[in-house]
């Protein structure tokens, strides 16, 4: 008898274990991050992020790194509910939250909320040193790789083809952005056109060890046409001794435009405090920062978006706020 009732016993708490086991699993949340194409800085940062939140937050949560083609899948997938949270750039955003270019003909999607701005990225133009191409005029009649289909890349430089006047001329090639520098390394491509990471991508980096390249600027003319057809463009400089190339040392100039990390509104404002607050952290952002500096960059830079009205998350502005910044009222909802 007293051996049944052990047993009973034992069972009885070999149950119980599995049902607390079960809870505590239960309360590990899991949230997919969005990040982007092989050789693109976004799979590289998304990534490194997404390493830290898991150790610093493991008891808590669990992120996944999604594979992604870029801003544009991130937005759709997003969208369709497969990730919580992204990096986007702004003219995807604008689209998306408005249904309109790429996103025309489907309904606005206003679940978009706002965690902090990650950086300002370049469209990095760039060709083998030994190339006759020397003004953004000159890809017409060239092989131009612009990026996979899903990259937010790739709606901006067919607009920048577009306000040239060169949309029906370019060779317009759509392959990763390793594939893409590789195949421009070895000659098959004479243009690799893609999001800098913000000046170039890690896969451009990788071949300018090997092979002499060459960033092309914008003429004057150009940087005009530009400037006025594409309203989220503006035209900086790189500067000197932070992209490999002719002219290094020297500042180059290149196109720009905002990118930000949003998530859904679902996403518990407590995550997003937590997500905000360890990737915020100094000790952080340096480990962070070395591995991709839009980490080092992020921060509550809103004034970009004051005019399209995508509100921030409620974790983003209790986070914010606590750190003594002055959001803009528009975007709290």
């Amino acid at each position: 008898m007293k051996n049944k009732r052990l047993l009973f016993a034992c069972v009885g708490m070999l149950f119980a274990a599995f049902i607390f086991a079960d809870l505590s699993m239960a309360q590990v949340r899991n949230y997919v991050f969005g990040s982007g194409p092989m050789g693109g800085p976004w799979r590289i940062g998304v990534g490194a992020g997404v390493q830290v939140l898991n150790e610093q937050l493991k008891d808590k949560y669990l992120f996944t790194a999604a594979a992604s083609g870029g801003s544009v899948e991130n937005t759709r997938r997003m969208i369709g509910g497969e990730y919580d949270t992204i990096w986007v750039h702004q003219n995807n955003l604008y689209d998306a939250w408005n249904g309109v270019g790429l996103f025309e003909g489907q309904q606005a999607f206003k679940d978009f909320r706002v965690l902090e701005y990650m950086a300002d990225q370049a469209v990095c133009i760039v060709t083998l040193a030994k190339s006759p191409i020397h003004s953004l005029m000159d890809l017409a009649g060239k092989k131009v790789n612009i990026g996979p289909a899903g990259s937010g890349g790739v709606p901006i430089a067919k607009a920048i083809f577009q306000a040239l006047g060169i949309a029906d001329k370019v060779k317009i090639v759509n392959v990763s952005f390793e594939a893409g520098a590789q195949a421009l390394k070895d000659g098959q491509l004479d243009v690799s056109m893609t999001p800098g990471g913000p000046y170039v991508p890690p896969a451009v980096a990788e071949i300018s060890r090997s092979v002499a390249v060459r960033i092309v600027e914008p003429t004057p003319e150009e940087a005009a046409k530009i400037e006025s057809g594409i309203t989220y463009l503006h035209l900086g400089v790189i500067p000197p001794n932070k992209a490999p190339g002719e002219n290094a040392d020297k500042e180059r100039k290149a196109f720009f435009w905002s990118m930000y990390w949003v998530a859904l509104p679902k996403v518990p404002e407590a995550v997003v405090y937590d997500m905000l607050k360890v990737t915020q952290d100094p000790k952080n952002r340096e480990v962070l920062g070395k591995v991709l500096n839009y980490w080092l960059s992020a921060g509550p830079d809103f004034s970009g978006l004051v005019k399209m009205g995508v509100p921030l998350h409620p974790g983003a502005v209790k986070f914010w706020q606590e750190q003594g910044v002055k959001l803009p009222p528009e975007l709290i909802k």
